[in-house]
């Protein structure tokens, strides 16, 4: 299980990060922190309760002021994020792998991924495969054979980019069905019997567990929360261990190296505070901070694990 493990390390890096002094008189004016989806979301959730406790470890009296900007599975974000000035007074929480997949499938975008400045990574999320109840499967070795309705918000996001990669490599007859709005009414489908199998973050799929209509199968995660949810290791697929939910914070490209070291060194005091703490094991979001150099390197290793799948991940 990866949640809120190493905080103290990256801590730690963060305040080691070497580069110029601190930019005098930065930040002089508030940040807008970019939300590239709509209000009532996960990630929406999470930088809305981060914001109010990171602008107190910024140098000078500033806000920190949460914005959604929706639109394109989270295009339209990036797009303003790319072409904003890179001035350290804008930011946005990416959600990775989904926001690496154009890149992956060699897609143009207004944007270049890899051009962001990343200033660190707030959570790996890990996912469960559930099942409906209203399908009788019971393990991961009753999906084999059966011909599976899996649904999904869209092509980019991490919940298809994930099931795409588990259904490949399990050899796993699965249709994907996208249009669905959120995880809420994905939920639905499958307690209605609409659809058969998805992939949830722990703290949703464990939620939608509850009333006993949906069914936790397996665990994509090294040690399973559950003791009688086997993981991917169990399975025979060890590796599949790393599809997850990773929530990120970029800036636009050329961002002067003081400047972000000044707004990472916020951000990783902001997730070793103790209401962040509190608030995280509370509600079963994890928090595994990386800084910006260790946060990049870990971005470049997803994408290479990503990119195997290329040829899979065309597929629709």
């Amino acid at each position: 299980m990866r949640r809120i493990i190493g905080i103290g390390a990256a801590f730690a890096a963060a305040m080691t990060v070497t580069g110029p002094a601190m930019a005098a008189g930065f930040p002089d004016k508030d940040i807008t922190f970019v939300i590239p989806y709509g209000p009532g979301g996960g990630f929406d959730t999470i930088v809305r309760k981060l914001s109010p406790v990171m602008q107190k470890y910024l140098p000078n009296k500033v806000n920190v002021v949460p914005k959604n900007i929706a639109g394109g599975g989270g295009k339209k974000a990036l797009v303003t994020l790319y072409r904003a000035k890179p001035d350290g007074y804008q930011i946005a929480i990416f959600n990775m792998p989904g926001m690496l997949l154009d890149k992956i499938l060699g897609q143009k975008t207004d944007y270049d991924i890899d051009k962001f400045t990343w200033i660190g990574r707030i959570a790996v999320d890990p996912y469960v495969l559930t099942a409906s109840a209203k399908t009788g499967i019971k393990s991961w070795k009753d999906l084999k054979g059966k011909s599976l309705k899996y649904a999904i918000t869209n092509y980019n996001s991490g919940s298809y980019v994930a099931g795409r990669i588990l259904s490949e490599a399990m050899g796993l007859k699965v249709t994907f069905l996208p249009g669905y709005k959120g995880s809420a009414a994905i939920s639905l489908s499958m307690v209605r019997g609409d659809t058969d199998v998805s992939l949830f973050n722990a703290a949703s799929g464990a939620k939608w567990a509850e009333g006993g209509d949906i069914k936790l199968i397996l665990a994509l995660e090294d040690k399973s929360q559950w003791p009688k949810v086997p993981t991917v290791a169990d399975a025979g697929h060890p590796d599949l261990s790393i599809l997850s939910v990773d929530r990120y914070v970029g800036a636009p490209p050329g961002l002067k190296p003081e400047i972000r070291k000044v707004i990472s060194e916020a951000l990783m005091k902001t997730l070793a505070d103790k209401e962040i703490q509190a608030w995280s094991k509370k509600t079963g979001r994890p928090v595994n901070p990386l800084a910006g150099e260790a946060a990049e390197q870990q971005l470049q290793k997803l994408a290479k694990f990503y990119a195997r799948y290329k040829d899979a991940l065309a597929k629709r």
